[in-house]
């Protein structure tokens, strides 16, 4: 039994009944609180009219009365006294008749001219019970000479809130008892839920790929939140690993470009020469296919340099709307050959770059573009520029091929091309020169319709850090 007790489900349960029936309880008494005070302000409404009635008898006696005796040139002494000879006796009559018409209320008066202390005419009837009462002025002209009371016993006045109450009580029963019921079976498809989500929580623990389960609600953001927290930790442990493995091969390419470069210029060497040597002669066309590779051995030593070893960046501030302007004057004949448009939409921005970091970067993310197209015999790459705070985004954007849903896990991976003759380091070493720069690179792609590298990188970088 204390294991039951101790439980959450049992716990959340008691919880929400209790929740339930304090509110069902302070709902009911909120209720009955505004109607008690509903019946209350109607029944002096009509304790309000009935003394009306009263007053205005009065008020009419006394205008008769003072237009007989022409109030208006006798002094205030005689006027008190016809007042007390005419209207004592007549008033006393009218309200002695005027209150059979109401048998459950209590009427009085007190006009101190004739009648000093206040009285019932229903004295007989009336009982120590709380009364509700309502008091109105008798008037002498402008003065007020006394006041007409009207009140009803407070426990006939609230006879029908006890019916009320005894009906708010079997509907707060009823509807405690139907929300139980609701609860209790909304609360075990929640626990359902979330028993499932801590078996998946748990089961993270040794397997990050474990399936978490989704749905909707409030339950279900917390089973996103989870799904997304394991998807990067997973990712990060998966990036520490491979930068690690960056480095082990970083190191591994520099000693190696290193050992080449020194038999590369002897080899670019000596074909020279045999090329003066051979001159005119029919071997000479030998040599042309040796210079040829050794150019692009060369060229992938740098890349192996500059990805394993890469130079720290040297900023300079400098415009990048006339960057770019260089950068179309620089590729011109390449976007010429691959029969494509440069479209510069970039607006003047001062940025504090290693300019000839980025503008490898950006050369490798244009050349990447413009061969991208030459299926489609050309196109034109678009480059956009804004600034966002401290922090300027770049997006070359082409209409060429796209990229294969399954080349795409492996765009930045070192080594991986697609190309014929490509080495595989470009992206790579762009991603790096961009996080030299506190940036980073991403891209979306679409098959057929083209790719959108984006450049994210603050713009001012400090060479300190």
């Amino acid at each position: 039994m204390g294991r039951v007790f101790k439980s959450l489900t049992f716990q959340i349960i008691v919880t929400a009944l209790l929740i339930v029936g304090v509110s069902m309880a302070i709902l009911s008494n909120r209720l009955i609180f505004e109607f008690q005070d509903e019946l209350v302000k109607k029944e002096s409404e009509t304790l309000q009219a009935i003394g009306s009635q009263a007053v205005e008898r009065w008020n009419r006696m006394y205008r008769e009365l003072s237009n007989s005796y022409k109030f208006d040139k006798l002094s205030q002494n005689k006027q008190n006294e016809l007042v007390s000879v005419f209207l004592s006796k007549s008033y006393y009559d009218y309200i002695d008749v005027f209150k059979g018409n109401f048998p459950r209320v209590s009427i009085g008066y007190q006009v101190s001219l004739f009648t000093p202390s206040l009285v019932y005419l229903t004295d007989g009837s009336r009982n120590p019970l709380p009364k509700l009462t309502v008091a109105l002025p008798l008037k002498a002209g402008t003065q007020i000479i006394g006041y007409l009371v009207v009140d009803r016993d407070m426990p006939q006045v609230l006879a029908p809130l006890q019916r009320v109450r005894f009906e708010a009580f079997k509907t707060s029963t009823v509807s405690i008892a139907l929300s139980g019921a609701a609860t209790i079976v909304l609360l075990t498809f929640f626990l359902i839920r979330l028993l499932s989500l801590r078996r998946s929580v748990v089961r993270l623990k040794t397997n990050l790929d474990t399936r978490v389960p989704r749905g909707g609600g409030e339950l279900g953001e917390i089973s996103r939140a989870v799904a997304d927290l394991a998807h990067s930790l997973k990712r990060s442990i998966e990036e520490a690993k491979q930068t690690e493995a960056l480095k082990t091969l970083g190191i591994f390419t520099t000693g190696i470009a290193h050992e080449v470069r020194n038999p590369l210029t002897s080899i670019k060497g000596y074909a020279g020469l045999l090329e003066k040597k051979l001159q005119g002669r029919p071997e000479a066309k030998y040599i042309v296919p040796i210079r040829s590779e050794a150019d692009r051995l060369e060229s992938l030593v740098k890349d192996l340099l500059t990805f394993g070893h890469p130079a720290p960046p040297q900023p300079v501030e400098f415009d990048l709307h006339g960057f770019f302007e260089s950068m179309r004057e620089l590729m011109a004949q390449q976007f010429e050959d691959g029969h494509a448009t440069l479209d510069l939409q970039v607006p003047q921005v001062l940025v504090t770059w290693d300019a000839r970091q980025t503008e490898q970067m950006f050369m490798n993310l244009l050349q990447n573009a413009v061969q991208s197209m030459q299926d489609k015999n050309g196109g034109t790459v678009t480059v956009t520029a804004r600034n966002e705070a401290d922090r300027v985004i770049v997006e070359v954007r082409d209409a060429g091929a796209g990229i294969r849903s399954e080349d795409r896990p492996k765009m930045f991976t070192p080594f991986f091309t697609t190309k014929e003759h490509g080495t595989g380091l470009g992206l790579p070493i762009s991603q790096k020169i961009a996080s030299f720069h506190n940036g980073v690179i991403t891209y979306e792609s679409t098959e057929g319709a083209g790719t959108t590298f984006t450049v994210n990188m603050q713009r001012i970088i400090n060479p300190d850090v």
